[in-house]
């Protein structure tokens, strides 16, 4: 029984496959669910959880998995506390806890919670079809070939997968958003952060106590307790 399994996944990952790279957001679960209405060739239907989700997200992957009749596989890389409280190893933070990670430039949270999962998942010649709308389309990696972006093909906007999902049968959840992503991410928005205060109290807390416990707190000139204090005042 293992040796086969061992076996199934050898030819996996030998074979040229069609992935569907799933972040969960509104854009990306309306490409999938036309896809698959247009019988596109699927192979796979990957979610890289941070596990840093809202809760929420975890309810409507469900849903959207249960309306495909479709697994989604859920793939994960190193946990947010051990790059959090894991120590720099070399440069001018050298000893120092990393913490949060800076808002400015390419960080080790995106690299290792996002790209190295999937990195082991993709293949030489796979084709990866990503959910990014016709009025985003500045964001599409154009010299890679190995991507595809069937919502800039159909020249659908954010609004015309908002729209879909409705013709489908499904309300996205977390809409009261600008942008959905890791719930403790320093590059959300001061809106987002006055819902996450409002709405997710657990949550609130948990943010406070790593902006307390990272030596260059939450971001740049900004204080979780300062925002708090003005939003109430």
């Amino acid at each position: 029984m293992k040796s086969s399994k061992i076996q199934n996944s050898m030819e996996l990952k030998m074979s040229k496959l069609n992935i569907v790279s799933f972040s969960g957001g509104k854009d990306s679960s309306a490409m999938l669910l036309r896809m698959i209405e247009l019988n596109m060739p699927i192979d796979r239907i990957i979610f890289c959880d941070t596990k840093l989700e809202f809760p929420e997200m975890y309810k409507w992957i469900k849903e959207v998995s249960k309306k495909i009749n479709k697994k989604i596989e859920f793939i994960s890389g190193e946990s947010w506390d051990k790059w959090f409280y894991g120590k720099w190893t070399r440069g001018k933070h050298l000893g120092e806890i990393r913490g949060f990670p800076f808002v400015i430039s390419k960080n080790w949270c995106m690299r290792e919670l996002k790209h190295k999962p999937m990195e082991k998942i993709f293949n030489s010649g796979d084709i990866i079809y990503l959910g990014i709308a016709y009025n985003e389309k500045q964001r599409i990696q154009k010299n890679n070939l190995k991507y595809k972006y069937p919502l800039i093909e159909w020249k659908w906007t954010e609004q015309d997968c908002l729209d879909y999902l409705k013709r489908r049968g499904l309300k996205y959840p977390l809409l009261k958003f600008k942008r959905t992503g890791c719930w403790l991410c320093p590059k959300q928005n001061l809106q987002s952060l006055k819902i996450l205060m409002n709405d997710y109290p657990d949550l609130w807390k948990k943010l406070k106590q790593y902006e307390k416990d990272s030596p260059h707190g939450f971001k740049p000139n900004f204080s979780l307790k300062d925002f708090e204090l003005k939003q109430n005042s």
